[in-house]
């Protein structure tokens, strides 16, 4: 699988590969016995293609400018020969994109799924709504790694990477560990269980370094694990505070995990106001749907704890996007949206997207500022 990804992204530049969105967590205790890791499957169903973004150019004319496998389609991912055929069909297929001089941004993403399906979402920014990205600066600093954490956590991946590669770890969820703000990977095989003590005696004394590092550091790698290993911090307010500024990171995978981990602290604090609700908002329009599935996420959990409060807000600034969203077919975002939505509307329509429509309009009222 990690050959298919990096197959992609040689091959394809445009294309980017990720895999399902891990659930927000705090599990430090032990989790559902799984079953018996075991060597995982190069086959994936191809589901089909999403586009989601643009505003001006209607779905069925984009689609049209895509030529991918059929639905139902079995791809090898370790088959070079199919990998070169669907990379270059996406790379023609973005080609058609570009040249109708429609987009200020293509980006498409091969999505893998648990249940060993993939789908190619094509997310897009009409020129004109280039506000969709309002990204920092690329930092330009070289900040020294406080404690080698860094360097630590980069073996851990490693390590951990291998391992799941051998099947010598489940292929898919998190195993246990002692974070306060949720798991990435776990710490239960014998490898892995020995590195974790230095993340926790060293986060604490070093988080003001590892901050810095987030901020400043040219290297997205270096700004990504030290994301990471702040979730050692006990409060979910100094979490927050740290991380907040992340979400607008040039860096897609930043972005990916602050808002996650803000979501995280959310759900585990249950303390209204500790995320501010604007820049969650302006995360649900931007580019990617890393992006934006985390930002509805945490919006779930802002809603869980505090109710209603910010109803008018949200759907004059977001019930634009959370409606697409929440008519897609890969519940990455239509999950989130809908629950969203139901949580403002105090009822759940399910998969008419008509009647959601209908109660979109209808509950932001005809003096109500819009997107």
């Amino acid at each position: 699988m990690k050959r298919f990804v990096v197959s992609l992204a040689l091959l394809a530049g445009c294309t980017t590969t990720t895999r399902q969105a891990e659930p927000f967590t705090t599990q430090t205790a032990a989790p559902v016995k799984a079953e018996a890791p075991q060597q995982p499957s190069s086959i994936y169903v191809f589901e089909g293609v999403e586009v989601f973004g643009s505003r001006k150019v209607p779905k069925e004319t984009l689609l049209k400018l895509i030529t991918l496998p059929a639905p139902g389609t079995r791809l090898d991912t370790k088959d070079e020969a199919q990998q070169k055929e669907f990379v270059a069909k996406l790379i023609e297929s973005k080609k058609r994109l570009t040249d109708t001089g429609s987009f200020a941004f293509i980006r498409m993403t091969v999505g893998q799924n648990m249940n060993h399906t993939m789908r190619v979402t094509v997310d897009l920014v009409d020129i004109g709504d280039e506000w969709r990205m309002p990204f920092n600066p690329e930092p330009m600093g070289d900040v020294a790694d406080p404690e080698g954490l860094i360097a630590a956590w980069s073996d851990y991946l490693k390590t951990f990477w291998t391992l799941r590669s051998q099947g010598a770890v489940p292929e898919w969820g998190m195993g246990t560990c002692r974070a306060p703000m949720g798991c990435y990977g776990g710490f239960d095989h014998p490898e892995l269980a020995p590195m974790e003590q230095r993340f926790i005696d060293g986060v604490p004394r070093s988080a003001d370094a590892l901050v810095r590092v987030l901020r400043e550091d040219k290297d997205s790698g270096k700004r990504m694990n030290a994301l990471m290993l702040l979730t050692y911090l006990s409060s979910p307010e100094q979490l927050v505070k740290a991380l907040l500024p992340s979400v607008r990171d040039p860096y897609e995978g930043v972005r990916n995990e602050a808002l996650r981990r803000i979501g995280s602290a959310q759900e585990r604090s249950k303390k209204p106001g500790l995320v501010p609700i604007e820049p969650i908002l302006e995360a649900l329009w931007y580019p990617l749907a890393s992006d934006r599935n985390k930002a509805g996420w945490t919006l779930v959990h802002i809603l869980e704890v505090e109710g209603t409060v910010h109803r008018q807000q949200i759907l004059d600034k977001a019930g634009e996007v959370l409606l697409e969203m929440a008519s897609m077919q890969s519940e990455l975002d239509r999950e989130p949206a809908r629950k969203v939505l139901a949580q403002l509307a105090g009822q759940d329509f399910g998969d008419d997207i008509t009647a959601w429509r209908r109660w979109v309009e209808q509950a932001r009222g005809p003096g109500s500022k819009r997107r």
